[in-house]
């Protein structure tokens, strides 16, 4: 059967009339209501105003607000996710002004402007998928982020390699920075697996009587199995349950390194 495409056209049409409304708010403010959603269900809020030359789309701020619930919003705008913010915005065309995502537009493009804004706020969005899941190498990224911004990175080595132990290419150490004593050796651990190395690691240090003070960092230290925490709290010093701990980390950092003003 062929297709009738005049009358898919006004059916296409009909629905995305009746999907796209511009409505007015209690307050005063002019919305649109669309089809684009948050995982929970919500539409998101666009606001439309005036501005010289044309119309501003505009979210008022509403998802960094929403996205600060799950999520330190200073370590979602830094470091990989911060990037890919960028590259998001710089493709889109739209613009950050204060907490706000932007985008201007004419009377005459609002429809594709509708569309283009919605598709980059659920990329946006869905950067906090990424910020849950913190997939191994992000999860270094952001590491690697917090400690430049907390030691004097004079005072970093990254996969230091101890020569005063046996077969010391194969004991590679994170980060080990300059302490007030003995150096500290800081491991990120974002799973199972790397906790169980971070102990082999730690038990060759240890048996062959380096001397250092270790710093351990989770992804997240409830994700890490009992037994395998037990075996690495037996072997290591200090730990961060998570980067969200950033003020933790700083302190036990701070005690044992020279943080950077």
């Amino acid at each position: 059967m062929a297709i009738d495409i005049d009358g898919l056209q006004r059916s296409l049409c009909k629905g995305l009339c009746h999907d796209v409304r511009l409505e007015r708010r209690p307050d005063g403010a002019l919305m649109l209501d669309t089809f684009f959603e948050f995982p929970d269900g919500d539409h998101y809020p666009i606001h439309v105003s005036e501005v010289t030359g044309g119309l501003r789309l505009s979210d008022r701020g509403h998802t960094l607000m929403r996205i600060s619930y799950d999520h330190d919003v200073d370590a979602f705008l830094a470091g990989s996710r911060g990037l890919l913010l960028e590259r998001i915005l710089a493709e889109t065309g739209l613009a950050r002004n204060g907490g706000a995502f932007v985008f201007d537009t004419t009377t005459e493009q609002l429809s594709e402007a509708v569309f283009r804004y919605g598709q980059a706020m659920t990329r946006i969005f869905d950067l906090t998928t990424l910020s849950r899941s913190r997939v191994s190498s992000t999860f270094y990224d952001d590491l690697a982020d917090l400690i430049s911004e907390m030691v004097d990175q004079g005072s970093v080595q990254r996969h230091y390699r101890p020569s005063k132990v046996p077969n010391a290419e194969a004991y590679s150490v994170d980060y080990r920075i300059e302490g007030n004593g003995d150096p500290v050796f800081l491991y990120g651990v974002p799973n199972r697996d790397k906790a169980r190395l971070t102990t082999i690691m730690l038990s060759h240090f240890h048996r062959h009587g380096l001397a250092f003070e270790s710093l351990i960092v989770f992804k997240d230290q409830q994700k890490i199995p009992p037994a395998d925490l037990a075996r690495l709290s037996d072997v290591g010093g200090e730990m961060v349950s998570s980067l969200e701990s950033s003020d933790d980390l700083a302190r036990k950092l701070g005690r044992r390194a020279g943080v950077a003003a």
